[in-house]
């Protein structure tokens, strides 16, 4: 790689991590006109994790960005849910089309593919590979452009940030955000191929014990999403070897129903995945989040627990408040310059610092909801307690599989971008 000292880039925009969020925010910008640089430390696109579950919020994204009915083609549409004990003894089921709100949508897509799909709607040159952020500086009065630092010497300067750089994100962190931490929690996932065609219907199979749950979730006639989670504090496995984790992954499911160990023996090498699960509570409120023209999006602002199936779809529809909100003040510039000289008094800096502060707000009830909902459903699924665990089977899963509540949260929706706005040159930078 070329050493970058000294090298000097202008963007209006620049975004840095590029995850799903990131891909979809730069999407999002660019449907309404506006250029994003996206700084990805990789020196391809990374796919962390194998799958994840799309609800009809996260649908709803995919079609303001248009590329919903590609993913509608490709993957199941689950059409219910069916919870078990770990012997495949059934608890209680839910037919997805009988629950309020419908028409409903939930499948588990590849992020592979939904990351390739979004990179391939965007400008060539939007990702930046091979660009790890080491700092950031703001402007003495924070209200000018704010430049970002490479590991290679190279710098960004931008009227824009945006940290989707994930859970351990070095933005957060540079403003004094504090990390998400570990939750007893880790999980190993994987997607079983089956050449032929799996046997499973178009549900979700959800398997719960004590203090050990698993799920099948089909995502095409041949590919089934699984994952495996327990309750662990230790971090000491980051270098187990993919054949280690479908050992452990049997070992932690021995005698548990048949389906499970079918999907882990079908599972390749490389569609193992093992994490430890973190969360964190945004306890400053939604203005801490944004200084000057910095703010943060996706798991570097929420990082949420995935007991929900939430956490994608949330910085997914990020990407959209995201977009709409810095739209208005980008475009007020560009009509400005057009009609008649700005007013004295006018700072497109404190615009786009309010803007940030307005998305922010716009976003903090349902993130900072969906987090707390998520973790207290983790904390109910995953006891170790013989009693609770009873209480739980045969009282809290059937009541919570109700049809007039179990989709409510994926009836959000994020809204549309604007129409009519204008698109800026290529090299605009003021």
């Amino acid at each position: 790689m070329e050493d970058g000292r000294n090298l000097h880039h202008e963007e209006s925009i620049v975004i840095v991590g590029g995850g799903i969020g990131g891909l979809a925010c730069a999407l999002a910008l660019h449907r309404v006109g506006h250029k994003a640089v996206v700084l990805e430390q990789s020196d391809t696109l990374r796919a962390m994790g194998t799958t994840l579950t799309l609800w009809s919020n996260a649908f709803r994204v995919l079609d303001v960005l248009g590329i919903g009915d590609k993913f509608r083609t490709m993957y199941t549409n689950l059409l219910a849910y069916t919870a078990h004990n770990q012997h495949g003894q059934r608890l209680a089921d839910l037919t997805i089309a009988d629950c309020e709100g419908g028409p409903h949508e939930w499948r588990a897509v590849e992020r592979k593919v939904l990351m390739e799909t979004l990179a391939e709607q965007l400008p060539q040159g939007t990702i930046r590979f091979n660009s790890r952020v080491v700092g950031i500086k703001m402007s003495e009065n924070a209200s000018g452009p704010s430049v970002v630092e490479l590991h290679d010497g190279s710098t960004y300067s931008a009227k824009v940030v945006v940290g989707y750089d994930g859970a351990n994100s070095i933005i957060a962190s540079w403003m004094g955000i504090e990390k998400a931490v570990a939750i007893g929690t880790i999980a190993i996932r994987g997607v079983a191929i089956f050449p032929d065609g799996h046997k499973l219907e178009d549900k979700a199979y959800f398997y719960v014990g004590n203090g050990t749950r698993s799920a099948l979730l089909p995502s095409t006639s041949t590919k089934v999403y699984w994952f495996i989670v327990w309750n662990d504090w230790s971090e000491g496995w980051q270098d187990n070897k993919p054949e280690e984790l479908r050992k452990e992954a049997l070992q932690r499911t021995q005698g548990w129903h048949p389906n499970i160990h079918i999907c882990v023996h079908n599972t390749p090498s490389e569609n193992f995945v093992k994490n430890t699960i973190r969360h964190r509570l945004n306890k400053e409120g939604p203005d801490s989040q944004v200084m000057g023209g910095i703010t943060l999006a996706g798991d570097a602002s929420h990082p949420t627990t995935p007991w929900l199936g939430q956490g994608g779809c949330m910085a997914m529809e990020d990407a959209i408040v995201l977009a709409r909100n810095l739209s208005g003040v980008l475009n007020l510039k560009s009509q400005l310059q057009q009609e008649a000289p700005a007013p004295a008094s006018y700072n497109q800096y404190d615009s786009i610092h309010q803007a940030l502060l307005d998305y922010q707000r716009e976003r903090h009830d349902r993130t900072s909801s969906l987090s707390v909902q998520s973790y207290m459903a983790g904390s109910v699924f995953q006891s170790e307690s013989f009693l609770y665990c009873f209480y739980r089977n045969w009282f809290l899963i059937p009541r919570s599989l109700n049809k007039a509540t179990f989709m409510k949260r994926t009836l959000f929706d994020v809204g549309n971008l604007p129409v009519g706005t204008c698109t800026l040159p290529e090299d605009d930078v003021t």
